[in-house]
């Protein structure tokens, strides 16, 4: 089972990163909750993914360094590689794996950075706007 849980969870992270997010749609539990370092709780498949469309614009890939399993669990430690002048910024996420698909998961990011981000990805919404 650690195998399909470790699999699973490189590949939700992978397509997070590739902005594959129909895909990443799939491998979400309907019921899933994101939370962690982030504004709020997300609730449900659609708000799950919804919180890596939006950080689309500045993603590039994430960069899997290490992925742990036990049980129905992992924990992924990967680089955010952005396009910013900030780069990469170290994340990670504790992952639980009901029924095949990623429940609920517990963002943990690097804050030191993160503002600069954020504020890259704002000013490229207002551009748009």
């Amino acid at each position: 089972m650690e195998d399909s849980v470790r699999d699973l969870v490189v590949e939700y992270c992978t397509a997070a990163g590739e902005r594959r997010y129909d895909r990443l749609a799939e491998l979400v539990h309907p019921d899933a909750v994101f939370g962690g370092t982030v504004k709020g709780e997300a609730h449900g498949a659609e708000a799950f993914v919804q919180g890596f469309r939006n950080l689309g614009p500045i993603t590039v890939r994430h960069e899997v360094r290490e992925v742990v399993a036990d049980g129905d669990r992992a924990f992924v430690m990967y680089d955010l590689v952005t396009n910013t002048a900030v780069g990469s910024v170290l994340c990670g996420e504790l992952v639980h794996v009901r029924g095949g698909r990623v429940a609920s998961s517990t963002l943990i990011f690097d804050w030191r950075r993160w503002p600069e981000v954020m504020q890259e990805l704002q000013q490229r919404a207002s551009d748009v706007a």
